[in-house]
């Protein structure tokens, strides 16, 4: 009897035990019911977090409308998430243009905006308001840049104000400073950043052939002309807010655009009529780099040669990218390849673009995908000859 006993109690406790884990189970994973929008009426910052949300979820239909398979919408998703986490750092919480702080773009998990696996990116919200000091150490990277950008009266990017290693003056040490104000400071060896009257932002891009072995710059950035610290007002939260939403629906405006400008003339160097040298402000171009590439649509049996003259550059390279803009996964596959990885014959190179792996030469890996954008950077070139580009059997390789 006691024996027995024993088992009911013991049946009894796993039972409980069982009811317990399914309910909060069950309690956890309800489903949230989207409350009335009264809730935000006196307050700007919450019809900006509701106008921010709402993007979040528009641009999920939009994109899986863009896609073309699961592999797209997955890639999507993630992507999309990226952009909120990036956009709500950048705008929300460093937005403060009195009191910047830089934003790692990327950071080791997000791609956007045709980022290159050689290259960090950092940027800072700033205004013409204010003046700015930026110092830092240039480590052992082979390039280093600052860039300003405004904006053109279609409302993309323009590139204004640059300076880079090259013509940055640093100590013995590898120290340097730059100011960015409106008008220049004394002295002859001031790098110097003009802000314009619409200027809004300030990029630093770092490139090397072998990043992830060498010691990248560090710097930090303080306004010079700070006003009294005020806590931020709800109208400041719902600003910052608005242009997390603006940033957010724009970078994913330029994916789609550029994705559904170039596909229709795939495998070829030349972009299409209807794409317009101004559209690039979208993403952010810097004077320093030319840009070539194309969009990439292969069959199993196909595949694009890529030729052209070794430029006379410090850096250039030949990357994969997704619908979306981003690198394909350089970590694991071979989707990127730079100057000092790209062997040559002649002053001259070839790179083949295949799903699968030529018996000889160098080779980017599709990874399965279809279609794609092709990205080609020559960074401060000497010379500037245009590569081609053609599609052939793979079997006539």
């Amino acid at each position: 009897m006691n024996a027995l006993k024993k088992l009911a109690i013991a049946v009894a406790i796993i039972v409980l035990l069982a009811s317990a884990y399914l309910l909060g189970t069950f309690n956890a994973s309800k489903t949230i019911a989207v409350p009335p929008a009264a809730w935000a009426n006196d307050s700007e910052a919450a019809h900006a977090w509701r106008q921010f949300v709402a993007s979040m979820e528009a641009a999920g239909a939009r994109l899986f409308a863009a896609s073309k398979n699961d592999r797209d919408q997955r890639e999507g998703i993630a992507y999309l998430a990226q952009m909120a986490s990036v956009s709500l750092e950048m705008k929300l919480a460093k937005g403060d243009v009195a009191d910047p702080v830089f934003t790692n773009w990327m950071s080791d998990y997000r791609k956007f905006l045709g980022d290159s696996p050689d290259a960090i990116y950092h940027t800072a919200e700033v205004s013409p308001a204010f003046d700015y000091q930026i110092t830092g150490n240039v480590g052992d990277i082979e390039y280093l840049s600052f860039a300003l950008y405004g904006t053109s009266l279609n409302g993309w990017n323009r590139p204004a104000d640059n300076v880079s290693k090259q013509s940055i003056h640093f100590d013995d040490a590898g120290n340097f400073t730059i100011i960015l104000s409106k008008t220049k400071p004394a002295g002859s060896n001031i790098d110097w950043l003009q802000l314009e009257g619409d200027i809004h932002l300030v990029m630093v891009r770092q490139y090397d052939h072998n990043r992830s072995q060498k010691q990248g710059a560090t710097f930090t950035i303080r306004n010079l002309t700070p006003p009294p610290f005020i806590p931020p007002s709800d109208s400041d939260i719902a600003t910052r807010l608005n242009n997390a939403t603006v940033f957010f629906n724009d970078t994913l405006d330029g994916a789609i655009a550029l994705a559904k400008i170039l596909s229709p003339g795939a495998n070829h160097i030349d972009p299409p009529k209807s794409y317009s040298a101004d559209f690039g402000g979208i993403f952010y171009p810097t004077d320093d780099n030319l840009y070539y590439g194309s969009w990439f649509n292969l069959e199993e049996d196909e595949a694009l040669i890529i030729e052209g003259a070794v430029p006379d550059a410090p850096y250039w390279s030949i990357s994969l990218q997704n619908r979306w803009m981003q690198s394909l996964d350089y970590e694991h596959e071979q989707v990127s390849l730079n100057g000092a990885e790209i062997s040559s014959e002649g002053g001259r190179y070839r790179v083949v673009v295949s799903h699968r792996k030529p018996a000889t030469g160098n080779w980017l890996d599709t990874t399965g995908k279809k279609e794609g954008l092709l990205s080609i950077r020559y960074q401060l070139p000497n010379n500037s000859e245009k590569p081609s580009i053609r599609m052939v059997k793979f079997d006539s390789l």
